[in-house]
Formats: structure tokens, sequence, C-alpha cells
């Protein structure tokens, strides 16, 4: 059998990319009830949102106040999610486990996708944040409201949704810390709690769509080139 021949870096982009969309066409009609799914539980959960806020607001010291903007930076500009993924890269090449190397690479794309998903529906959709001093709603195209839906909740739920697909354990590792920069952003506050849950959701489905293309890539012998290997 002929050795395997290394693709680039880029081809290796370019097939997460078409391959992520590719599952999401062939699974549309289950995205769609997952979609269905979620627009009755915002609609059904929307009326949670004040009273929980509320609630949360008899908790809201300075120091609590300053611990959760502490927090929620973890998540701007995927800052915390991007560490993760280059800290376990250099310890999976100081190890020379390269199997890591196409997952991650199609975790950063599900966290970049979904990052720019969410800035599309930001601005599509309008909602003011809760600490703005105007009344709750939906205000189509507004050009500076963007609370809906969390960008946070997206990055960090796109990231575990590739690792659920490529790496439970690190799934499950990274998971707590997504939900305390969740539940940061409720408290600085930035976002209501239909936020984090659509968010959450969106993130998911776009980590899984490119989990899954990850997983047959690597199932076709696919590698990366190996600055040890020589041909």
């Amino acid at each position: 059998m002929s050795p395997v021949k290394p693709i680039s870096y880029w081809a290796v982009i370019l097939r997460l990319h078409s391959g992520a969309w590719s599952v999401a066409w062939a699974n549309r009609r289950k995205f769609l009830i997952v979609f269905a799914i979620l627009g009755v539980s915002l609609l059904a959960l929307h009326s949670l949102d004040h009273p929980i806020m509320d609630q949360l607001a008899t908790w809201r010291t300075e120091n609590v106040v300053q611990w959760a903007q502490l927090i929620s930076l973890l998540g701007e500009l995927h800052i915390a999610p991007l560490i993760i993924v280059a800290g376990v890269w250099a310890w999976a090449e100081w190890r020379r486990n390269h199997q890591f190397r196409i997952p991650l690479i199609a975790s950063v794309l599900a966290m970049l996708t979904s990052g720019v998903l969410v800035l599309v529906l930001k601005k599509i959709i309008g909602r003011p944040r809760p600490h703005l001093p105007v009344p709750d709603q939906f205000d189509w195209f507004h050009p500076t409201w963007n609370s809906f839906p969390s960008g946070h909740a997206m990055h960090w739920s796109a990231l575990i949704g590739a690792l659920w697909i490529l790496s439970p354990r690190l799934a499950i590792a990274a998971t707590p810390l997504a939900l305390i920069v969740m539940t940061a952003r409720l408290l600085v506050p930035r976002h209501y709690p239909t936020d984090l849950l659509a968010g959450a959701v969106l993130g998911l489905l776009c980590g899984i769509c490119f989990g899954l293309a990850a997983r047959k890539l690597t199932q076709t012998s696919t590698r990366l080139p190996d600055s040890t290997h020589h041909e």
C-alpha cells in the first residue's frame, strides 16, 4: 500500500467547510425540527427573562459584578476557547500525537463560523441588552442593539459541539468553564437567559457540523504535513 500523501492546511480548511455545509444540508429536516423546538421554547421562556434577571439583581454586589466582568472576558474574541485549543494542540504536538490536528482545526472553524453567524443574527434581530435604560423589545436591523443571541454562548457551544464529536473527554472538561462564562454574562448583566439559550443551541449545531465533517475527513487517512516526516 502506497503511503498517504499529506495535504495542506488550506486544503483541510476548505474540505472542513465544505463537509460542514454538506452535513447541515443532509440533516436539514432535523435542523428545522430543532429550530422549531428552539423557537417555541424561546417564546415560552421569554416571559421568565425579566423575573430571572430581577432575582439575579439581588445577587449583584460590587464584588460579584467585578468577578463577572473578569470571567466574561474569557469569551471575548474567542480568547479562552482559542487558548484551550492552542494548549491542547501544543500538548499533542509535544507528544507527537498528530491525530488531534484536524479535530482542533475543525473546532477553531466552528467557533469562527459561529462568530460570523451571531454577528449577522444580532444585527437582524436587534434586541437591546438588559443593562440599557430602554424597554426589552425586538427592533429589526437596529444598528447598535445586539443582545440576541449571545456570542459568548455560541463561541463556547461551538467548541463543545465539535469536541463532543471528536473528543468527548475534552468536551466534558470544557463544559463547566463554558457554563461559568454564560452565568457571568447574566450577572454583568449583558444578556437575558433566552439570549444564552439561543446562542448555546445554535453554537452546538455549528460545532456538531464541523465535528462530523472532521471525523469523516480523518477516516479517509488524510494527514497534514509533518515537519519531522520526510518522504
